[in-house]
Formats: C-alpha cells, structure tokens, sequence
C-alpha cells in the first residue's frame, strides 16, 4: 500500500487525479476573475448609491430650512403688519377691512409658528446617522443638533413671546412696546443667527459628505486593485501547487523505485496523492510487501513519540527521568541529555509538587488529566494539563509514562474572555443607567405637560402614563445596580413602586394605609419589565377606583413563589366589585395592557370580590 505519510493526512489537492486537478485549476482562475469583476461593479454600485442618497438627503434638509426661514420671517412681518393695523383701529377706523387685516395678520402668523414648530420637529427627528464612522463627519452632526436644540429652546420662547402679544395687544394694547422692546431684538439678535449658523452647519457637512465619497472612492480603486493581485497571487498559487502535486510524487516514484531495484526492501514510497501515479506506487510497494515481512522497530516508535506536540516524559518508579520527547526541550528549554537521570518533581512548580507527587506515588494507577505548572529552565511557568499511566515490562520494572499539554494559550484566552465579560457587564449596567436617565426626562416632560393641561380627564391619561414610565425606570435602576441580570430581586423594588404611586394620588381626606408580605422572589429581565408594569397597573387601579367616597382603607401586596409559579396579589378593602371576572363595558387601556401583559409572561389574572369586601388581583405565571 502507499505510505500516506506518518500522520496519514492528505490534502484535497493530493486525492484528486490529474485531469480533475487541471480542470480545477482553470475553473478557479475563471472564478477569481468573475468575483474580482462582480466586487469591482458592487463597489463602485455602492459609491453611486451614496452619492445620490447624500445628495438627496442633503437637498431635502436644505429646502426644509429655506422653508423655515419663510416661515420665520412671515410671523415677524405678520406681527408687525397685525400692530398696525390695530393701531389704525384704535385711531379710530373701524372698518371692515381693517378687522378682516388684523385677524388674517394674527391668523398668518400663527399659522407660520406652527408650520416652522412642525418642520422643525421633522428635522429633530431625524437625530444622528451612527453608520458614518469619520469622526469629522459625526461631530458636524452632533453639532447641528444641538444647534437644532438650541433652535428648538429659542424658538419655543419666540412662539410664547408672540402668542402673549396677541393677548396682550387684545387686552391692554401693549403689543407695539412688547413688540419692538422684545419680540424684534430676540428675533434679530437670538433666533435668525442660529438659524443661519445651522444652514451653515449643513453646508458644511456636505463639503465633508463630498470629502469622505471622494475618500471612499479612492479606498474603492485602491482595494479594486488589492484584490485583482490579490486574485492572480492565488492563481499563481494554485498553479505552483498543482505542478508540484504532479512533478513532486513523479519524483518520488523514480528515486524510491530505483532504491528498490537496488534491493532496498525496507524503501517504501511515500505518496499522499490518490490519482494514477498513487496507484503505480502502491503496485511497487505491494511487490516489496510480498518480497519482506516489514516490523515496527524501536526507531519507528521513537520517531512517534518525537513528533508528537505534547510532552512526553518517562520516568522509572522512583520518578527519575529515563526519556523525554523533542516537545519537552522545545518548550522548557532543556537538553534531553540534560533532562536524563534528574527527578521529574523538579520540573514542577514547588507549591504544586509535593500535592502531585503523593497523588501519583499512593494510587499507582492511572490519572488525570491535572491542572498543574511547569518550570522551564529560564524559571518561566508554563501551564499543562497533565496526565499519567504506569507500565510494567516483561523483567516486571515500573515505569510511569507522564503526557503533559502546553495551556498556555488556553489560560490567555480565558482571561481575555473573563476581562471581555467584565466589560460588557459594565456596559450593560451603564446602558440601564442611561435608559432609566432618558426614561426620567419622559417622565418630567410628561409632569410639565400635566401642569399645562386643565382637562382633568386628560391630566389623568398623562399621570397613568408617566407611573407606567417610572416603573419601568425603576426597574432600569436596579439591573444598573445588580450584577446579575438574569437575577434581580423584586421584593424592594415592589416597596418602592407602590409608595410612589401612593405619593401621586395622595389625598388629605383619606388615610390608605400600604402593607407588604413579599417573599425574596427573583426575576430576569424578561419577565421583571412586564411584572413592574402589571403592578403599576393594578396598584393603580386600585388607588383610582377601589376607595371611591372612603375616607381610609388598606392596600396589601403579596408576592411568593411555589415551585415553578410566581403569585402577585394586590388585596384592598374598599368599594369592591359585583361579581368575580367582572369587566366593565368597555375596558380601558390598563385593562387591556393588563392582558397583554399577562400573555406577555406566559401567564394569567383573575378580578374578583374580596371575602370580606373589596377587590383582589391575582396574577400567576411561571418562573425563569
């Protein structure tokens, strides 16, 4: 048969037959050519498509300020145009004409406020492209937002400026003194130049739009061209290994074949092909074969155990070193001649040694592998694994065979993942920082808009919908202050949620009293999110409907776990209900949310009247 080699391994190119090989060869370089054409169209494809997508975008942005500043400027000349014409009006012309002026100049003018509100909201929105990695690029955009903020401040003081000169003007006449004393220098001095500094802030950005395509078209030609040498250095490749698949084992075949004739029996020849030139030299080996019954020697072994990549050491019973492989001078340093009669347990770390070497000299068997360190001859520690047999010859003498596995890149690469892992944990606690940061903003935007708003119906809604907000903010603080996100502990958190709520329909004239029995229940993010927001909506409930015309009553939360199933019950003694899975006739949106939520948890709730009066809340699901 062939020799394939000592480690019997042979190579895609080397089992196929000549015709395949020549085939292959062209097929590849064709290939190489139809994927370096496609990548030089696709590349190019993408410039083009920037390049109309910027300039689109950028046209778009553009026309948009151009329209906000016609807008701008029409309420200032339509303020103006309305004071004088009341000024006429108060001299005395009470025509028509002039009331239809002063409402058409008023109407103007807001409604030129409210496109410019508009399509300033449109151009906020559209916040910062994070695909753009040139860090110019980026802080132009982070500039002309907040240019875009500080127009948004300005001109939110501009809008109430106005609309309180209208008031003003209607009930006291004082709109000509706002006007010139306040309104026309904050438009001239504040509002139009940061305007105009924003325009050309985009201007700018499309000179480094322009930059960076001109940038990525120069990167374009010059990867287009990487890639075609690219592309003949593996065609080159593919043709020298090709050749040297066909010429070396033609080689091989002669020299080999000449040992043989020369009467050599113990040649073999040694190819890792399977083509046609395979099959002749496994006829000349199996013609050896049959002429010479071949024998593994001690040398052919030896030649095993000096290629293998772990380190091999044998040692006699009382651990003195007889042989070692090539791998333990590579690795430790040391001559093998060296090594040769010195005690193995030198070679182990000292805290280490004297542990390992009772192991091995009580049990007198087989072991390991074991986590240990070696010393290498310039004092460096390299960690193995080590493993251990013990063998004994025909004169009945004890030897112990050591195998140990170089770990070193092993341990790196879990310190590498353990110090990888640290990081992301921090940047995930700090991601949670940021969102209950941001949810905090919501929930004071929305407080701000409640105290603007007197419809109480309305107040209601936004108060319901900043408490949902703020529990899920509070649960955003704790995963900030665990270190475990797959288990965070609820119980304080329900403390917390449920006396906030307390604090926001408190009420003088009655006295709730809140009491807790919640056991130490964990929870992941998954679940802790939709959980919070349940709770909010129950609590609530409860607080907005069951002590309706009650001057006191209680609030009890109660939450364990048993077995698999998490139970939240939320108890009060007020008004109650009629009957059990009572719904009114049509739900509100706690309710619904309420049911989604419950799906959401892969569980379900229950509504139903209190043994001794009022409402329980019961919501069951399973646990992580």
């Amino acid at each position: 048969m062939v020799n394939r080699g000592e480690k019997g391994n042979i190579n895609i190119i080397d089992s196929m037959r000549i015709g395949t090989k020549l085939l292959l060869s062209f097929l590849t370089v064709a290939l190489l050519v139809l994927i370096t054409g496609g990548l030089s169209y696709y590349l190019s494809n993408e410039i083009k498509n920037d390049l109309i997508r910027e300039s689109s975008s950028t046209a778009v942005q553009l026309q948009k300020l151009t329209e906000m500043s016609v807008q701008l400027q029409n309420s200032l000349l339509y303020t103006r145009n309305y004071l004088t014409e009341r000024g006429k009006q108060r001299a005395g012309d009470q025509s028509l004409s002039v009331a239809a002026q002063i409402r058409q100049s008023e109407e103007i003018a807001i409604h030129s406020l409210n496109n410019f509100e508009s399509e300033l909201r449109e151009l906020s929105s559209e916040g910062i492209d994070t695909s753009r990695t040139d860090s110019g690029e980026i802080g132009m955009q982070q500039e002309i937002i907040s240019l875009t903020d500080s127009l948004q401040q300005s001109f939110s003081y501009y809008d109430t400026l106005i609309r309180e000169m209208f008031d003003l003007e209607r009930e006291a006449s004082f709109g000509d003194e706002m006007f010139n004393v306040t309104i026309e220098p904050y438009f001239r001095n504040t509002l139009l130049p940061i305007l105009l500094q924003l325009r050309s802030a985009y201007y700018e950005r499309v000179d480094l739009q322009l930059d960076n395509l001109q940038e990525v078209a120069a990167t374009t030609v010059r990867n287009i061209v990487f890639y075609s040498a690219l592309a003949f250095i593996i065609a080159l490749l593919l043709a020298l290994l090709v050749y040297r698949s066909i010429s070396r084992p033609i080689k091989k075949l002669t020299i080999t074949a000449k040992e043989l004739g020369d009467g050599d029996l113990s040649r073999r020849i040694e190819l890792t092909t399977k083509d046609e030139l395979a099959n002749l030299a496994d006829t000349f080996n199996k013609m050896a074969e049959n002429l010479s019954q071949s024998m593994v020697s001690r040398s052919y072994v030896n030649n095993i155990i000096q290629s293998m990549g772990e380190m091999l050491i044998v040692t006699d019973r009382e651990g003195n070193i007889k042989m070692v492989n090539r791998a333990v001078g590579e690795k430790l340093g040391f001559d093998p001649e060296e090594l040769t009669g010195d005690s193995f347990w030198h070679l182990l770390a000292g805290e280490e040694r004297e542990a390992i070497k009772e192991n091995v000299t009580t049990n007198r068997k087989s072991g390991g592998p074991i986590e240990t360190r070696f010393v290498s001859r310039r004092g460096d520690i390299i960690p193995v694994n080590l493993s251990y047999t013990f063998l004994t010859n025909q004169m009945e003498e004890e030897s112990c065979i050591y195998v140990a596995s170089d770990i070193s890149m092993q341990k790196e690469a879990e310190e590498k993942i353990s110090e990888s892992l640290k990081e992301k944990n921090v940047l995930l606690a700090e991601i949670h920082h940021r969102v209950k940061n941001n949810l905090a903003v919501i929930s004071g935007l929305i407080e701000m808009q409640v105290w603007n708003v007197e419809d109480e119906e309305i107040r209601s809604v936004l108060r319901d919908s900043q408490l949902r907000i703020q529990s899920i903010a509070l649960v955003h603080e704790k995963l900030y202050q665990t270190d475990n996100f797959a288990d965070i502990q609820v119980s304080e958190y329900i403390k917390e949620l449920v006396y906030g709520i307390a604090d926001s329909f408190s009420d003088p004239d009655k006295e709730i009293k809140n009491t807790f029995q919640c056991e130490n229940v964990s929870m992941n993010i998954n679940q802790a999110i939709p959980f919070s927001l349940l709770l909010n909506e129950g609590v609530v409930n409860a607080y907005k409907h069951a002590f309706v015309g009650l001057s006191e009553g209680e609030l009890n939360v109660s939450l364990r776990q048993q077995d698999n199933t998490i139970f939240l019950t939320i108890t009060d003694d007020g008004v109650g209900i009629a009957e059990e899975g009572y719904m009114p006739p049509n739900p509100s949106l706690g309710m619904k949310l309420i049911e989604t939520l419950s799906h959401q948890l892969d569980g379900e709730y229950k509504l139903k009247p209190g043994p001794d009066g009022g409402t329980i809340f019961e919501v069951t699901f399973p646990a992580a």
